[in-house]
């Protein structure tokens, strides 16, 4: 059963002890009540960056050493083992979110006092770190598992691809692999990508390369599912902030906000070759002028055509080639307003949001952001909870729109 975290929340730590890993129904143990403070960290620091594998740390009371993997009388044992699956999960107003789903890969335990306390801090993975331990022509993880006889599963065929939307191609690696069909959440992407992936390419990085020819995104959702979306999902959400961050009548508080204005996310020189293309070269002069040359570099794309790879230069291109004032980091603290809670439980990665800082001179700050990475430290104990968001910009890559004002973000035009 969960655990009353406060007034408002209940919190829930299940482990599939009972299950192996990649079981598709997981027989999840209850051990709530033995939990002492969570971490949890998924995302990417800034836009430039990849997606990382998702992680979460849940410190657990370990005085009668349940947790032990050496304790034969341990009411787990003998299923304290690396890969068990995780769940981490809050209830509000009746309704239940997951906030992280993955795996287990370590129980380091400590004994502090002297031996007069135990505790292990139970170390999670999310589906990334399965993906890097596999190539696309391994054997996948449903295969001679008992009970799959699904096409796609322990039936499914060998790895073949064909030319085909980005999106088709991360479909085809997960059915190659055999990733629950249910556990997905794939738009339909723009581009195409080549055939002739070889089968000793690491899975990982077959996904990566996808989501890099259709400048997408992917990564793992906080309910474990495999998350893919097209190189216009952030132009889609352009008019669609989900909350407003401020002190104004109706918006919610936070706890402290870090603005900067650096030049670390510059880019004037696009260049992007595609596999068997030619180099396709971009350059803004003006950005050039007033801020030196900073190129970056792709090379050999997915892409199927040159012009394809020119307009993933210009996406990059409109998207970096100068700077403004932007959002570092959020701080949140849901425990000060209730209203809070529905956007800690709620929000995604890639979500817009809005944040209005008041400054000291009698002025607001207004940015529309996207939400790129989410922390969140809570100690079950002393009843604390910290939520943090690292942003992108929200406005940059949107297409031109009438009755916008923000030029040079909103009033891009599209590539």
């Amino acid at each position: 059963m969960s655990v009353a975290f406060n007034s408002d929340i209940d919190l829930t730590v299940e482990v599939g002890f009972a299950s192996d890993p990649f079981d598709s129904s997981q027989t999840f143990t209850d051990i709530s009540s033995y939990v002492r403070e969570i971490s949890i960290d998924r995302g990417r620091q800034h836009d430039l960056d990849e997606f990382q594998t998702g992680v979460a740390t849940v410190l657990v009371n370990n005085i009668d050493d349940r947790f032990n993997p050496l304790n034969t009388s341990s009411a787990y044992y003998p299923n304290i083992k690396p890969f068990k699956q995780i769940k981490i999960s809050a209830t509000y107003s009746g309704s239940t979110k997951v906030l992280y789903r993955g795996f287990i890969q370590s129980y380091p335990e400590s004994f502090g006092g002297q031996g007069a306390d135990s505790s292990v801090r139970i170390v999670c993975v999310d589906a990334f770190k399965i993906f890097n331990l596999n190539t696309i022509g391994s054997r996948g993880w449903n295969l001679g598992q008992s009970g799959f006889s699904n096409i796609g599963q322990s039936t499914r065929l060998g790895y073949v691809d064909a030319q085909e939307l980005s999106s088709a191609r991360i479909t085809r690696l997960l059915n190659a692999f055999g990733w629950s069909s249910t556990q997905r959440d794939i738009s339909t992407g723009d581009l195409q990508v080549k055939a002739g992936v070889s089968l000793e390419t690491n899975l990982l990085t077959a996904l990566k390369d996808v989501e890099t020819a259709e400048q997408g995104q992917f990564f793992i959702g906080a309910d474990g599912d495999v998350v893919f979306r097209d190189r216009n999902y952030k132009r889609g959400q352009q008019f669609t902030s989900q909350a407003t961050f401020g002190n104004g009548v109706g918006e919610l508080p936070f706890s402290d906000v870090i603005t900067t204005l650096d030049d670390s996310r510059i880019v004037n020189i696009v260049s992007v070759t595609r596999d068997g293309g030619s180099e396709q070269r971009l350059a803004n002069d003006s950005s050039i002028a007033e801020f030196g040359a900073r190129e970056n570099s792709l090379t050999g794309t997915l892409n199927v055509s040159d012009s394809d790879a020119l307009a993933i230069a210009e996406q990059r291109l409109a998207s970096f080639k100068g700077t403004t004032s932007r959002i570092e980091g959020l701080i949140i603290n849901p425990i000060a307003d209730s209203n809070i809670w529905a956007q800690v439980l709620n929000r995604e990665l890639g979500d817009k949001i809005t944040i209005k800082i008041p400054t000291p001179a009698s002025t607001t700050m207004e940015f529309d952001v996207h939400i790129e990475k989410i922390s969140q430290q809570i100690n079950a104990i002393n009843q604390t909870w910290t939520y943090s968001l690292s942003t992108s910009a929200g406005s940059e890559v949107g297409a031109w729109i009438l009755g916008s004002g923000k030029l040079g973000q909103s009033t891009n035009l599209a590539w």
